[in-house]
């Protein structure tokens, strides 16, 4: 697995002061119907231990920092691109490459 930043998400890493992305499944549960996506983030060394230990995500070191997955199957390319979007002012990470 070959994991690539973008220049901007770098930047915002670093002005962050967190080198940790976690990739997360998130669930939506409404009346009607239920939603499941991922959910990747950056999170501090705080949270990134709590998820090796306690929630049993796989670190996998990187040169710029780490990258946890969780204990179930993606579908994850030889390549994954994490770039850095923004809406109304909402910085959020971007990903190519993961499915779930």
């Amino acid at each position: 697995m070959n994991f690539i930043y973008e220049p901007a998400l770098l930047e915002y890493m670093q002005k962050k002061g967190k080198n940790t992305i976690v990739v997360e499944e998130i669930t939506s549960n409404n009346s009607d119907f239920e939603v499941t996506e991922l959910h990747v983030h950056l999170i501090d060394e705080k949270r990134a231990e709590h998820f090796k230990s306690q929630k049993r995500y796989l670190g996998v070191k990187t040169e710029k920092g780490e990258v946890l997955l969780p204990p179930f199957r993606l579908k994850i390319d030889d390549t994954v691109t994490f770039g850095l979007k923004s809406f109304l002012g909402i910085k959020y990470v971007s990903y190519k490459g993961i499915q779930k």
